[in-house]
């Protein structure tokens, strides 16, 4: 389908915006080149140490020996790599698994063109969604990351990084984030990062007992609608094979590849 711009949102369009997806915090150390982006994430992030390969001609095993070297240099110990069919060189991930590199997360890349308006995802009546523009809020939507992915409760430090994030985001019209509640209680969460007409979909989790109640799909619902008001043609994301990806393929999302996250232990 083609974007209201010309662009047209094919499999390998979809795929080159995908692995241009990258994060880097305010703050955060970080090495980016041509070839890769290393970043060293707060130590509460899920994944703490993390490697992006967009593409390089050169030996896999020089390679990975320099991203390494970039990780012990800040004091890690285990590294998380991003691959996916659009990875290059091809053999990266052949190299890391000989080293020991073990496959964490599969995720099928997936994504919704906008260009026809934002699909009714059928939201329950007693589903109340808000955006997050303050610390309440903040806090009732790492509540729910907590709960739907584990790891350590929100520190004041999370929390306040956090804040400046949605706020930076409002700011610049560049994201947000939304929390649903169902009977009060936070319980569902998920953002969003505009790059240029992408929405990039991120967070999207679900507090273990309120599931199945639509708290997921309100959010979803008010992410597409704030994106696509913002000039957003693609809403794209990375839904887990066995989890989160079946739920965004029925309500309408379409897959267009994987990614896997292999972490490499590096002491």
């Amino acid at each position: 389908m083609a974007s209201v711009s010309g662009r047209v949102w094919d499999a390998p369009a979809v795929l080159a915006a995908s692995n241009e997806w990258a994060w880097v915090p305010d703050g955060a150390p970080h090495v980016r080149t041509e070839e890769y982006l290393v970043v060293a994430y707060p130590d509460w992030f899920v994944t703490p140490t993390s490697a992006r390969v967009f593409g390089s001609g050169r030996d896999p095993a020089e390679l990975t020996d320099e991203i390494c070297a970039v990780a012990r240099e800040w004091g890690r110990d285990r590294l998380w790599w991003r691959l996916s069919e659009f990875t290059r060189p091809a053999a990266l991930e052949h190299e890391l698994a000989a080293r020991g590199a073990t496959v964490e997360e599969r995720m099928d890349v997936l994504a919704l063109p906008l260009t026809g308006g934002v699909p009714d995802l059928a939201v329950p009546g007693d589903v109340a969604v808000r955006q997050v523009t303050d610390e309440q809020a903040v806090r009732d939507a790492l509540e729910v990351v907590h709960d739907a992915f584990g790891g350590h409760e929100a520190t004041d430090e999370q929390v306040a990084t956090s804040l400046a994030e949605v706020e930076a985001g409002l700011a610049d019209g560049s994201g947000g984030r939304w929390v649903a509640y169902v009977d009060g209680r936070p319980a569902s969460t998920g953002g969003y990062t505009l790059a240029e007409e992408v929405c990039r979909l991120w967070g999207g989790g679900t507090h273990h007992s309120l599931r199945g109640r639509g708290a997921y799909r309100a959010v979803l619902g008010a992410r597409l609608a704030a994106a696509r008001a913002a000039g957003a043609t693609l809403a794209l994301t990375h839904g887990v094979v066995d989890t989160s990806s079946p739920i965004l393929r029925r309500l309408g999302f379409s897959r267009h590849g994987e990614e896997r996250i292999l972490v490499l232990d590096l002491t």
